[in-house]
């Protein structure tokens, strides 16, 4: 996944890692960052060695050149997998990040200059992808928060309100498999609704489950 909007957004998605270059901000998944982590390590100072390896065509070149001094690091580094392109690209900094967002959903760029060059050669997009990533980017600008109401929607619920929820935080307490019963002493401070107290037959049943 990779967006840009120049509105700073709160991704709820899990593994989003955010970019920003004078007044754009750039939404990226984590695979696809490090993915161009390791892409821009070996061939920052040799991007005509990766735009050779990925192949593809040479009339988006200027739009290659411009994506790659403008982007910021590490994005810059996937500039030349617009050669994938069979129509004319403009340098348009919407356009050109919901091409790419489209072609690393796709192919991983990392395995796919291991390829073969006959079957690097086969892959090719149009223009007709436009459509695809912006479907993609409404899903994404609806399940996230504008970053300046990032407070009042964590604070709020309700109806008509917007409320998030924090991503649960892995844990490591885990619930014993047969619920053990306080000891009572008073019966009025029995639980109302005992649908989580298991019954003798049930430890039973269990028991033999796990014995099977």
């Amino acid at each position: 996944m990779i967006i840009a909007s120049k509105q700073r957004y709160l991704p709820v998605v899990i593994n989003m890692i955010v970019l920003q270059k004078d007044d754009w901000y750039f939404y990226l998944h984590r695979d696809v960052y490090d993915q161009a982590v390791i892409l821009a390590d070996r061939y920052d100072q040799a991007p005509e060695e990766l735009a050779e390896m990925i192949g593809g065509y040479d009339h988006n070149d200027d739009t290659v050149r411009w994506f790659y001094e403008y982007a910021p690091k590490p994005l810059h580094i996937l500039a030349p997998c617009l050669r994938l392109i069979a129509g004319r690209i403009d340098p348009d900094l919407e356009l050109v990040c919901g091409v790419l967002h489209v072609i690393t959903s796709m192919i991983q760029v990392r395995q796919f200059i291991l390829k073969p060059p006959e079957i690097r050669r086969s892959v090719s997009f149009s223009l007709t992808i436009k459509a695809e990533y912006e479907m993609a980017w409404e899903r994404f600008f609806a399940s996230s928060v504008p970053y300046d109401q990032r407070g009042f929607a964590m604070r709020q619920s309700g109806p008509g309100t917007l409320s998030v929820a924090a991503p649960a935080k892995p844990s490591m307490v885990t619930a014993p498999l047969i619920p053990q019963q306080k000891e009572r002493t008073d019966p009025d401070d029995a639980p109302p609704v005992p649908y989580f107290v298991s019954t003798e037959e049930e430890r039973s049943a269990t028991r033999k489950l796990l014995m099977k």
